[in-house]
């Protein structure tokens, strides 16, 4: 499951997170992701919860 403060091109977690290869940025750091990112990552989250209720 994505975590919400991930890497933003890769969502890792900062700590395990290193130096990643994907192809937008190739070689990197671990990245503050986007507040949009985060947003986007965290209603997926909840969205995806096995106690939600239908409304």
């Amino acid at each position: 499951m994505t975590q919400p403060n991930g890497c933003r091109w890769c969502d890792i977690d900062k700590r395990p997170h290193g130096r990643q290869w994907t192809e937008e940025p190739g070689w990197h750091a671990w990245e503050q992701p986007t507040q949009d990112q985060i947003k986007a990552r965290m209603l997926a989250r909840r969205a995806d919860r096995p106690d939600k209720e239908e409304q």
